[in-house]
């Protein structure tokens, strides 16, 4: 379903009212959560979506918001720059995660 997003803060604020409460960050090659500090592989992770934000006018303003489940149903989301501004490092771990949903930019 189709949602028109103003803000990075209004994605996110509709995520965990979908349930990804928790915040994730990338420490060491792994996906790290804020809160409980669990550390994830890849393995443990699936992608359930991804939210992007343009800014109109700053091309630092791109990012990606990604919601992601954990094996041991901790859901939360994970954010990045894309395009030039995008960490190199970060998309090594996030390319490695499988991804549920599938666009038809994406193929088939």
């Amino acid at each position: 379903m189709y949602r028109e997003m103003k803000t990075v803060v209004e994605i996110i604020e509709s995520l965990k009212q979908e349930g990804y409460i928790e915040e994730y960050s990338i420490k060491d090659g792994m996906l790290n959560c804020n809160s409980t500090r669990n550390d994830y592989n890849a393995k443990d992770l699936l992608i359930e979506k991804t939210e992007r934000y343009e800014g109109d006018s700053d091309p630092s303003d791109n990012v990606i918001v990604y919601a992601i489940t954990a094996k041991d149903g901790s859901k939360g989301t994970l954010i990045d720059s894309y395009g030039v501004y995008s960490d190199p490092n970060f998309g090594i771990l996030i390319d490695e995660i499988p991804l549920k949903e599938v666009h038809k930019l994406q193929g088939s």
